[in-house]
């Protein structure tokens, strides 16, 4: 296990004590810990969802066919930011 030195504020730090406290973990260690570990869930499964579309793409591209060309009136920031709301 590796320690990784981080510069919290005062308010994180009170923070994560509530959290620790209300979550009984006994330290605050164990409550980042935790809060890692559901946030690197959570972002990891939402790459999931699209690494197989992204997949299929990079073969398209590979043997030189264009795989799709979207014509949207929005930008495709626009258009992301949407579909994650």
């Amino acid at each position: 296990m590796a320690i990784i030195p981080v510069r919290l504020s005062d308010d994180e730090v009170r923070q994560i004590d509530m959290l620790a406290k209300r979550s009984g973990y006994s330290s605050r260690s164990g409550a980042i810990r935790k809060i890692l570990q559901e946030h690197f869930t959570q972002k990891l499964s939402e790459d999931e969802d699209v690494s197989d579309l992204v997949e299929s793409l990079m073969k398209l591209s590979s043997k030189q066919r264009e795989p799709v060309r979207l014509r949207l009136k929005k930008s495709v920031t626009e258009t992301v930011a949407e579909a994650r709301a």
